[in-house]
């Protein structure tokens, strides 16, 4: 069986022991689970079991922590309402979480009202303690002293044991042991079943429920943590605020988070009526091993009765709730399938976003440093380019649990994942080799601009101060005039930005008296160092200041910003980018605004 393995970009001849979900594209068309045809370049997913058959080959699809189902649902919720809001030509969605899906999240649905209602009424609580019962017989052996009332197989019994005699008289015989009938409460009638069951799927429902509401409550919480937050730059602020709209006002933040909590206060006193229940009265006596399917049998009982009829109506409510996320393998495959689309979309939604400070077009392309930056999609991946060569390369991921551990991705390749196990990243934009990119996180962009602003700023820094030779000799003089180039013999380095119309000079020499491959090195290097002179911040310029062994320090002096920015060898070999605002480092408070990385350098 042919696959290729998106994270690593190998070719596999075969499956592997053990599968995680989405990392593989098929080479070849195959049958999936004997329910599915999948072909050549699907993404292989799995259905909702952990059996993988393609074709005659078969392996075993990884295991997921199943706290985290109902996250990774509402998950493909989320990722499905953005990408069904963009399209070509139109303005960018927002990446984050859609209004609509926290109004919804936060307030009762109808099962939750309907339950609310039957057990403020007493409804349930009247079952449990007053149930419909019938009477059981059964006929036993038992001693003389204990039976109450005998049945009419009693003397044929008797004659035909003489095992159950105390002795024989002349008057007949005196019995030891009789078969003897005894009536028994019989509580496991087939309404009781459906209300012990009904409470056992309630109870897993609302545990669910709870857990998603609880973390809708942290994610809102940490919202208006971060609109009151005092140390935050303002510029963070701003652009998080403008990205959430409305949404994002504390006014609006906090009538949310008020309706819900409310409503999971009420779902969590729902679930413990529901849990007192199953621990006392009439759930006690049903016996777990007794099960109803899902269509309900329509008895007088659960039709008439004032109590039990709203059982039937609570069990067919939460069937139909149950249902919308109950899918068929099939339905289940294609869906997993479709969430990793999705996802593959937002991550691409999330990149156009952090590259709107270079000026990307419609055609995803932007003029910058002299260069042609553009976005291209591969499959799957997303891949950043200048003037056509790969600079960056990000691996959408939608897996639905932690990483596994043994994630090795090509160079320049960064991995993208919802990290829906995580409750907070915003103190680091990376994990490692991966990037965490989720609607519930709104450093989202930040993370990505991050990523974008280290590969795009290296770029710049590559050819620093890297010395252009050999020189002719009517270059070198005119280069010894010009501001900004440091000449030793028949080498030079630009050092700090040129005047206009020096760096034209300049520019016109090499291309008459060097070769061409000196002339664009020379262009690059000048337009990288306007690049670099403009604050990556606040957009003024700011003064490049020259420093020993090809380094540079550059303070922007505009009121407000006073972004400090080094470039400096640490260690033989290795260079080190400092970006610092207000002289903090500190991802949470300045977003992408702080930078700090160490590359391997040549010597110059």
């Amino acid at each position: 069986m042919k696959l290729v393995d998106r994270i690593s970009g190998t070719h596999l001849q075969r499956l592997p022991d053990l599968i995680h979900p989405g990392r593989y594209v098929l080479g070849q068309a195959a049958s999936f689970n004997g329910h599915s045809q999948l072909a050549d370049g699907d993404l292989l997913s799995n259905d909702g079991s952990e059996h993988c058959a393609l074709d005659q080959e078969t392996a075993r699809f990884c295991g997921f922590d199943t706290t985290l189902n109902d996250d990774t649902v509402f998950l493909g919720r989320v990722l499905a309402s953005i990408a069904r809001t963009s399209a070509p030509g139109l303005a960018l969605p927002s990446p984050l979480l859609p209004t609509a899906l926290v109004s919804e999240e936060s307030h009762l649905n109808d099962l939750e009202q309907m339950l609310g209602e039957v057990l403020t009424a007493g409804h349930l609580q009247m079952i449990s303690t007053r149930p419909r019962i019938d009477l059981r017989y059964d006929e036993t052996v038992t001693d003389v002293s204990r039976a109450r009332r005998l049945t009419n197989k009693t003397y044929t019994h008797l004659a035909s044991h003489s095992e159950c005699w105390q002795r024989q008289t002349l008057q007949g015989i005196q019995p030891k042991r009789v078969l003897a009938r005894f009536s028994e409460d019989e509580y496991a009638i087939y309404e009781n079943v459906v209300y012990a069951r009904l409470l056992d799927q309630l109870e897993r429902y609302l545990s669910g429920r709870l857990r998603r509401i609880e973390r809708l409550c942290q994610r809102l919480e940490r919202s208006l943590a971060f609109s009151s937050s005092p140390d935050l730059n303002h510029r963070l602020f701003e652009d998080i605020c403008r990205l959430w709209g409305d949404t994002y006002r504390p006014e609006a933040t906090a009538q949310q988070l008020n309706a819900t909590r409310a409503t999971r206060n009420t779902i969590a006193m729902q679930l413990k009526s529901v849990q007192g229940l199953r621990q006392s009265g009439l759930y006690r006596h049903i016996a777990r091993e007794r099960q109803v399917g899902q269509i309900l049998h329509r008895t007088n009982i659960l039709m008439h009765d004032q109590h039990y009829r709203h059982v039937s109506v609570l069990w067919d409510a939460l069937r139909q709730t149950i249902q919308a996320t109950h899918l068929s393998p099939a339905e289940r495959l294609r869906a997993n399938q479709q969430r990793e689309a999705d996802y593959c979309g937002y991550v691409g939604l999330v990149l156009r976003h952090a590259l709107g400070r270079y000026g990307l077009d419609h055609d995803n392309e932007a003029a910058w440093a002299g260069h042609v930056l553009s976005l291209r999609r591969d499959g799957l991946n997303w891949e950043l380019r200048v003037d056509g060569a790969r600079k960056l390369a990000l691996v959408p991921w939608a897996y639905p649990d932690a990483l596994p551990t043994d994630i090795q991705l090509p160079a320049g390749f960064k991995l993208c994942w919802p990290g829906i196990e995580l409750n907070d990243t915003m103190d680091q934009p990376l994990t490692g080799q991966a990037l965490r990119l989720s609607p519930m996180d709104v450093y989202v962009v930040e993370h990505m601009g991050h990523l974008v602003d280290r590969v795009l700023t290296q770029a710049l820094l590559d050819d620093y101060a890297v010395p252009i030779k050999p020189l002719p000799k009517i270059v070198a003089e005119e280069a010894k005039k010009v501001r900004g180039i440091v000449v030793q013999a028949s080498s030079m380095q630009v050092l700090s930005p040129l005047a206009p119309d020096d760096a034209l000079t300049m520019q016109s020499l090499f291309d008459e008296h060097t070769r061409p491959e000196l002339a664009q090195a020379f262009k690059w290097q000048v337009q990288h160092l306007q690049a670099l002179h403009a604050c990556p911040v606040c957009g003024d310029t700011a003064a490049i200041t020259p420093q020993e062994n090809g380094s540079f320090s550059c303070h922007c002096r505009r009121a407000g910003c006073s972004t400090k920015r080094f470039w400096r060898r640490t260690t033989e070999g290795h260079w080190t980018y400092q970006q610092l605002l207000g002289e903090s480092l500190d991802f949470r408070v300045n977003g992408r605004r702080s930078i700090e990385f160490s590359i391997p350098r040549r010597a110059l």
